[in-house]
């Protein structure tokens, strides 16, 4: 089975990928998430980190038009997906609008939800914490925010409050990813399609404007599911500087790169022996 994995759109679409998509040869769209572009609320994030809520810089009225300027953003991509006559399997990322975001913003200033958009289209499919089986390939998607390690190892929060209501929210994730698995255990060789990196793989943040500069963004839970379960490949996302493959155990790790700048994966992926037989990304 041939897959193209692609994620990490943040609003723009690269025409060279829409051709990707339309290929004949390709059996399998997996994109990993983050379609909307929320680069302006992300500066004011950047810019005030832990200070406070960033729409309480701008106000509720600022903060509810970026908020719609970046939902439309992704919108305008899925609606492109769907329009290219191919099954979309998708999840979430953390820029994405959608129903359990852990973090919600107020009522006022949201805009909508993907997963409304979502149900009319009849070329996606939404399997994020969820399974699928197609064909021969067993498919586990988990996207979405997530607290990242490394706010829990060092904690980022300077409030003793703010640093239990963290932990707490994180130990809550991990139990809902452990029950995603226990309710039916996927069988080995498995493919898992995640947003944010496991620990340590893919996951030192390069961009110097981020108050997270030099360190590591990735979610450990993911290693401790990979390690227990064994998936046959990894497909993962939201580290715009990394493309590549890296290998857990027997398990092969793949980053994206970001359809933003024009990249993606090819893989392909021979489902009755579960193994990775050959990757080539585009640049």
């Amino acid at each position: 089975m041939r897959i193209l994995a692609i994620g990490d759109f943040h609003g723009k679409f690269p025409q060279k990928l829409k051709r990707e998509v339309k290929k004949k040869d390709i059996d399998l769209v997996l994109c990993t998430g983050d379609y909307a572009n929320g680069d302006k609320i992300r500066k004011i994030i950047f810019k005030h980190w832990t200070d406070k809520k960033w729409y309480d810089f701008v106000g509720l009225k600022k903060a509810k038009q970026l908020e719609k300027e970046s939902f439309n953003s992704g919108l305008d991509i899925l609606k492109k997906l769907n329009s290219l006559s191919k099954k979309i399997y998708i999840i979430f990322g953390n820029t994405d609008f959608y129903r359990d975001y852990t973090t919600s913003e107020p009522s006022i200033i949201m805009p909508g939800f993907y997963e409304d958009k979502i149900s009319k289209m009849k070329n996606i499919f939404l399997i994020d914490k969820k399974k699928k089986k197609i064909k021969d390939l067993e498919i586990v998607g988990h996207g979405g925010y997530v607290d990242v390690t490394e706010f829990i190892k060092n904690p980022v929060d300077k409030d003793k409050k703010k640093q239990k209501k963290r932990l707490k929210r994180y130990r809550k994730d991990e139990v809902k990813l452990r029950k995603l698995f226990l309710k039916k255990k996927p069988k080995k060789g498995f493919v898992f399609v995640i947003h944010y990196t496991p620990y340590r793989f893919f996951d030192v943040v390069k961009f110097r404007q981020s108050p997270m500069y030099g360190k590591h963004v990735g979610w450990e839970p993911y290693n401790r599911i990979i390690k227990k379960y064994k998936p046959g490949l990894v497909v993962c996302g939201h580290m715009h500087e990394y493309q590549g493959i890296k290998r857990l155990g027997k398990t092969t790790i793949v980053s994206t790169g970001s359809a933003q700048d024009g990249k993606a994966a090819i893989i392909d992926f021979d489902e009755r022996n579960k193994k990775v037989e050959k990757i080539k990304f585009i640049k």
